[in-house]
């Protein structure tokens, strides 16, 4: 294999209406970030395959279909599954092609050639090669975000729970109980990939879509009510004050750790039907709290710095350009 500053890179993510499209995003920051085409392996229901298309994804049948058809330099497995990964890493390790894998809070290990994990909780394992919040891959325009500044609205509130099926009736919930509270406020609701109907709501909320990225609505909002995901980083590193739902139990220990940190006002009920209305007195609070909102999002900023993305492609062009002098010394 020549050596060559374009990269052919095979993603492999998890993506669904269930489980949300986290993944697959972050699949997409690091290949612009590597400057590289998009070529997809895709654990997923045909309604995900078509969301990727959207996003500009070559999908592939299988991961064999893809190495004989991309030819890749490299393959990056973002899926928390450890059958699935291990089944890949096995795959490359037939084929000679390096490989790397992403993880959250430590789960899904395998035996990759290089390991991610950029999470703020202490969950992360000690064989992580990357680990810590310095690595989390977030979307480039956070970063440029927040060289620009922020530029707050008043009482202005963007909700933003993923891109999956939950979001339109949980966000509508949301928006009303915010909204009984502070009747003056603004409210945008990212709406996720899910298709139907979006359910109505109150004046002065909207559905917006943002297949680019929410850095700008995140900039721009007086405080962000999120999941436990990626967006909560994106928030932390633009100084946005953030309050934190779990839309799944898995994202707990990160709102956890950032609600430890003073960087996120956290929604941990154990009572479910509790989330909404305590997540909106929340929201509302910040709102008629300007000081301790920023308070807030300055703790939050020093913790995230937004560079992950480039310092993880660097390692993965690293990784590949070291195996490939390893090749030309053995020829």
């Amino acid at each position: 294999m020549a050596r060559r500053d374009h990269l052919t890179v095979l993603f492999h993510a998890a993506a669904g209406a269930r489980r949300g499209y986290g993944h697959l995003m972050r699949c997409g920051v690091l290949a612009d970030a590597l400057g590289a085409d998009r070529h997809l392996s895709l654990r997923g229901a045909s309604d995900s395959a078509a969301v990727a298309r959207s996003l500009g994804w070559t999908v592939y049948a299988s991961a064999a279909d893809a190495l004989t058809r991309c030819e890749p330099d490299l393959i990056v497995i973002d899926d928390p599954s450890v059958a699935t990964a291990g089944r890949l890493v096995r795959l490359a390790r037939r084929t000679g092609i390096p490989v790397a894998s992403i993880h959250d809070l430590g789960r899904g290990q395998v035996d990759s050639d290089l390991s991610i994990d950029g999470s703020l909780a202490t969950l992360v394992r000690a064989g992580t090669d990357l680990r810590g919040p310095a690595y989390a891959v977030l979307h480039p325009s956070v970063s440029a975000w927040r060289r620009r500044g922020a530029v707050r609205g008043a009482n202005r509130v963007l909700i933003t729970l993923g891109g999956g099926a939950h979001v339109r009736a949980m966000g509508a919930a949301l928006a009303d109980a915010i909204v009984a509270l502070a009747p003056d406020v603004t409210i945008d609701i990212a709406a996720g990939f899910a298709r139907g109907r979006r359910p109505a709501l109150p004046s002065r909320c909207r559905w917006i879509d943002a297949p680019d990225g929410l850095a700008r609505g995140l900039a721009c909002a007086t405080v962000a009510l999120v999941g436990g995901g990626v967006t909560l980083y994106e928030a932390a590193a633009l100084g946005t004050p953030a309050v934190a739902v779990p839309v799944v139990r898995a994202q707990r220990p990160t709102i956890r750790a950032f609600a430890s940190a003073g960087a996120a006002v956290g929604v941990l009920t154990p009572r479910a039907g509790a989330t909404v209305g305590l997540a909106a007195w929340h929201v509302a609070d910040l709102l008629t709290r300007p000081a301790a909102a920023a308070r807030l999002g300055r703790s939050a900023r020093a913790l995230i710095d937004g560079a992950g993305a480039g310092r993880v492609a660097a390692r993965l062009r690293a990784l590949v350009a070291g195996r490939t002098e390893v090749r030309d010394a053995v020829a």
